[in-house]
C-alpha cells in the first residue's frame, strides 16, 4: 500500500513537472481563471457588438430630444435670369408698348431665415423620448447578458480542460500500473509462476491504456482549442493553464435562488424593457391621429443687387411670424393600422417575457437539482474510489501470492481507473453546473469589473 502511494504521489509529482517545462519551453505563461476572463471580455466580439449596439441607443436617445427644440434653417438663393418680349402686363393685353417691347436681363438675389417650434405633436416627442430611453436602458441588460454568457462560458472552458488534464492523469497512472503489471508477469512468467498466456494479456491491457491515454491527450487539445475561442483568440496559440484554483459552490436554498433569478437575469430585465417600449410604440402610433401644432418666424430679403443683400435692412425685407395647424384627416388607414401593429408586438413581447421568465425558473431548479445530484454523486464515489484501490490492493496480493487470475486483476484495475475517472467528472461537472447556476441568478453582475467601469 505504501509503495503505491509512493508511486502515486510521484506520478503526480512528475506530471506536475512535464506542465511546468513544458510552459518554460514554450514561453508560455500559464494563465489563471481571471486572467482567462479579463482577456475573453476584452477581445469576445458578441461582446462588442453589443457594446456598439449599447452606444448607438445612448445616441438615438440624445437625438429624440430633437423634437422639442427648434428648428433653424437659412437658405440663400442667387439666379439670373432673361424675359422676351411681351403683349401683356400681368393678366392685361396692352400690345405693342415701349416697356414691354424689349427683352430684360437680369439677376434675383434672396436670403431668408425660418424658425419654427414644435407646440404639440399629439405626445409624440415625450413618448418617444420615454421609449428611447428604455431602449437604452434594454441595451444596457442585454450587455450585462452577454457579458455574463462570457464569463460563464469561459469558466466551462476552463474547467473543462482542468478536467480533460486531471483525466489525462487518470489514464496516464493506468499505463504506469499497466505496465508495472507487464513488467511483473514478465518476472512471474520467467520463474514460471503464471503461464505466458498472462504476459499477453498484460500487453494487450498496456496497449489498451496507452490508446485511452492517446485519445485524451486528443481531447486536452481540443478542449485546449475551444478555451481560446472562448477568449475570442485563435485556437492553436499557445495555451497553458494554472491547475491551483480555488472555488466554491456553496449556494443558497432554491426558494431564494428563484427570487434572485427574476430579481436579476439581466436577460429577463432586457425583455421587461423591450415589453415597456413596446407598450410605448403603441402611444407614439396614436399620436398620429391627433393635430400637430407649431409657430413659425420667417425673415427674408430679395434684391437684384448681391450687395443690396447686406445693405440697408430697413429695406426690401419681409417677415412673417404665425402658427401651423396640420392635421391628418385620412391616410388610407395606415395609422389604424400601426397601432394595431403596434398591439400585436406588444403582446408578442409580453408572451415573449411570461415564456422567458417560466424557462428561466425551469433552468434554476434543473441546475439546482443536477447540482446537489453531483455533490451526492461525488460523496458516493469518493467512497468508491478508496474501496477500488483496496480491491485493486488486494488483486495485487492475491496475484502475486498465485491465489488470483490475471484476470481478476484486470478487473480490479478497470474498476479502479473508472472510479478515479468518474470522481473527476462529477467534480468538474459539479463546479461547471454551478458557474451556469451562478449565470441564471445573475451573479456574475459584479465580478470581473475594473473600478473605473463600476463608478
Amino acid at each position: 500500500m505504501k509503495r503505491w502511494w509512493s508511486a502515486w504521489l510521484l506520478t503526480l509529482f512528475a506530471f506536475a513537472m512535464f506542465n511546468t517545462l513544458l510552459a518554460q519551453e514554450t514561453g508560455v505563461e500559464a494563465l489563471s481563471l481571471e486572467d482567462c476572463i479579463r482577456i475573453a471580455l476584452e477581445n469576445n466580439s458578441q461582446l462588442k457588438i453589443v457594446q456598439y449596439q449599447k452606444s448607438l441607443a445612448s445616441r438615438q436617445h440624445r437625438q429624440s430630444y430633437s423634437n422639442i427644440l427648434p428648428q433653424v434653417n437659412f437658405t440663400f438663393d442667387a439666379s439670373t435670369f432673361k424675359r422676351g418680349p411681351t403683349f401683356y402686363i400681368g393678366n392685361e393685353f396692352v400690345g405693342e408698348n415701349p416697356l414691354t417691347n424689349k427683352t430684360i436681363t437680369g439677376e434675383n438675389y434672396s436670403a431668408s431665415l425660418v424658425v419654427s417650434q414644435n407646440l404639440f405633436d399629439g405626445g409624440f416627442w415625450w413618448n418617444n423620448i420615454r421609449k428611447t430611453a428604455i431602449d437604452q436602458k434594454s441595451t444596457e441588460f442585454r450587455f450585462m447578458d452577454q457579458r455574463q454568457q462570457t464569463i460563464v462560458t469561459v469558466q466551462q472552458a476552463y474547467f473543462t480542460l482542468l478536467q480533460e488534464l486531471k483525466l489525462l492523469d487518470v489514464y496516464k497512472q493506468a499505463v504506469n500500473r499497466s505496465a508495472e503489471q507487464l513488467e511483473r508477469s514478465e518476472k512471474m512468467y520467467e520463474l514460471g509462476a503464471v503461464a505466458q498466456v498472462d504476459v499477453f494479456r498484460a500487453r494487450v491491457n498496456l496497449g489498451n491504456d496507452r490508446i485511452q491515454y492517446l485519445n485524451q491527450k486528443n481531447a486536452v487539445e481540443k478542449a485546449r482549442q475551444n478555451l481560446n475561442l472562448a477568449m475570442g483568440r485563435d485556437p492553436n496559440t499557445p495555451l497553458e493553464i494554472q491547475q491551483e484554483f480555488s472555488y466554491s459552490r456553496e449556494t443558497a436554498s432554491l426558494d431564494e435562488l428563484l427570487k434572485q433569478a427574476l430579481a436579476n437575469n439581466p436577460g429577463i430585465k432586457e425583455l421587461e424593457q423591450t415589453y415597456h417600449a413596446s407598450r410605448l410604440q403603441i402611444a407614439l402610433a396614436k399620436s398620429s391621429f391627433l393635430p400637430r401644432l407649431s409657430a413659425f418666424y420667417t425673415y427674408s430679403r430679395r434684391v437684384p443687387d448681391f450687395k443690396a443683400i447686406y445693405k440697408n435692412f430697413e429695406r426690401e425685407f419681409t417677415w412673417t411670424l404665425g402658427v401651423r395647424l396640420t392635421w391628418n384627416l385620412f391616410n388610407g388607414f395606415s395609422d389604424y393600422l400601426n397601432i394595431q401593429q403596434a398591439k400585436i408586438n406588444a403582446r408578442l413581447s409580453s408572451e415573449r417575457l411570461l415564456e422567458s421568465r417560466r424557462n428561466l425558473l425551469s433552468t434554476v431548479k434543473t441546475l439546482y437539482d443536477n447540482l446537489q445530484a453531483l455533490n451526492e454523486i461525488i460523496k458516493i464515489n469518493q467512497e468508491n474510489l478508496e474501496s477500488a484501490r483496496e480491491e485493486y490492493r488486494l488483486a495485487q496480493e492475491r496475484y502475486r501470492i498465485g491465489s488470483g487470475t490475471a484476470l481478476e486483476l484486470r478487473e480490479a484495475q478497470v474498476n479502479l481507473t473508472r472510479a478515479e475517472q468518474i470522481l473527476v467528472s462529477a467534480e468538474y461537472d459539479a463546479i461547471i453546473t454551478h458557474a451556469q447556476l451562478q449565470a441564471a441568478v445573475g451573479g456574475f453582475l459584479n465580478q470581473y469589473v475594473e473600478p473605473s467601469k463600476s463608478e
